[in-house]
């Protein structure tokens, strides 16, 4: 955007938002009355998640993860009973252990593995008017998910099962042999190199090859697990890759790789360990007036946890932006994955009760802000010491 006269930059920037926000509001509900169709390189079409004994692990792990807090809530009930002396030390060995298998869950709760020969994603996707997005839910209900796999399956069969690229031709005959009106101008078929990606990434922060899944969902989403970068995986979901441009999908791997390497998640759970075996061993026994205002010690406890979280999440903004070295890939990511919460954002108050909220990360407008901002990343020596001052001097300014 160009403008000329007395016009304030900050009303420019406004502007500017505004025409981003609503872009990104009209893709999603373009995208919401679309169906999509992911396929992963010489992998079947069919997710691997799609057995019984993953499809467990994956009920544990997701559904809002109540599941998990339940089993979770009923073993640590279980060690109190048994040993309530002991039970806060082996409750955290027990978090440890899961801590130590992070990366076996997320590779369990992965649609698609990503490797040398399977390197590529590719996602299909065509867009319904809603009437004819309404037919295909009625569709879906009386025939069941398993339709939309039938309709997938054939796609596959008939181009890249016999080693020819997904021809636009073929997908809409197969959409109208089933029953889908089929425009070749509402079909969008995208291909990402993933692997590639990951693999030039890793090579920037120096680590060791992760292992990569394909998660299978349109929340735009990507996340790296692990103790040690030896044991490294890193998700994706189809929604990114559809979101993104490939520039910003690398903008956000190396945000992720970051983490991995600075071991970042281990950082956090070593803080709220710590926390809660000093809480119950120390604190209790020489100031038990903690049993009668609990909540305002934990309020004040967790929030200075994800107050530290805050650093982590600026510091792999700002490892990300010197390795790709153009700072502006990671912010206009942020700006499509985030831009319901920018929006919030423009509120005073939502933004100083984001620096407090129980989040890792900062908020939206000003990890923008400081990315668009930056400059001079050459002498960026220590970028945790310069993410924690930038991080407090955001929080004051929100004042």
């Amino acid at each position: 955007i160009s403008w000329e006269g007395l016009i304030e930059k900050s009303l420019i920037d406004r502007v500017k938002e505004d025409l981003i926000i609503a872009v990104r509001m009209f893709e999603d509900n373009f995208r919401r009355s679309s169906i999509f169709f992911t396929f992963v390189e010489n992998s079947s079409p069919i997710p691997e998640r799609f057995k019984a004994k993953t499809r467990l692990i994956e009920r544990i792990f997701t559904d809002s993860m109540i599941l998990f807090f339940v089993i979770f809530l009923a073993i640590n009930m279980l060690i109190f009973a048994i040993s309530p002396f002991y039970a806060p030390i082996i409750i955290v060995l027990f978090q440890f252990c899961v801590l130590l298998c992070s990366h076996k869950i997320i590779m369990k709760l992965g649609d698609w593995k990503i490797t040398s020969s399977s390197q590529n994603v590719t996602v299909v996707q065509y867009h319904l008017f809603p009437e004819e997005y309404r037919v295909v839910l009625d569709m879906i209900r009386v025939k069941g998910r398993d339709w939309l796999y039938q309709i997938k399956r054939e796609i596959y069969e008939r181009t890249l099962a016999q080693n020819r690229s997904l021809d636009p031709n073929v997908i809409g005959d197969v959409l109208q042999r089933n029953g889908i009106y089929f425009r070749p101008e509402d079909l969008r078929i995208k291909t990402i190199n993933v692997y590639r990606l990951i693999k030039e990434a890793s090579e920037e922060f120096n680590l060791p090859m992760p292992r990569i899944v394909i998660s299978n969902t349109m929340i735009p989403n990507a996340a790296a697990s692990g103790v040690s970068p030896r044991f490294g995986v890193v998700m994706v979901t189809t929604g990114l890759l559809t979101a993104l441009e490939e520039g910003e999908v690398y903008a956000v791997l190396n945000h992720e790789l970051s983490h991995l390497k600075g071991r970042d998640p281990v950082i956090l759970f070593t803080l709220s360990a710590l926390e809660y075996l000093f809480r119950l061993y120390v604190l209790l026994p020489i100031a038990p007036i903690l049993f009668f205002i609990p909540f305002l010690y934990f309020f004040l406890v967790m929030s200075g946890i994800y107050f530290i979280g805050k650093f982590l999440e600026a510091k792999s903004d700002l490892e990300a932006a010197i390795k790709t070295r153009q700072p502006q890939l990671l912010a206009e990511s942020l700006r499509k994955i985030g831009y319901n919460r920018l929006r919030l954002e423009r509120s005073p108050e939502f933004r100083f009760e984001s620096w407090l909220g129980w989040d890792p990360h900062p908020p939206i407008y000003f990890r923008i802000n400081r990315l668009e901002n930056l400059k001079d990343l050459d002498s960026i020596k220590h970028p945790l010491l310069r993410s924690i001052s930038d991080v407090v001097k955001g929080f004051i300014s929100s004042f």
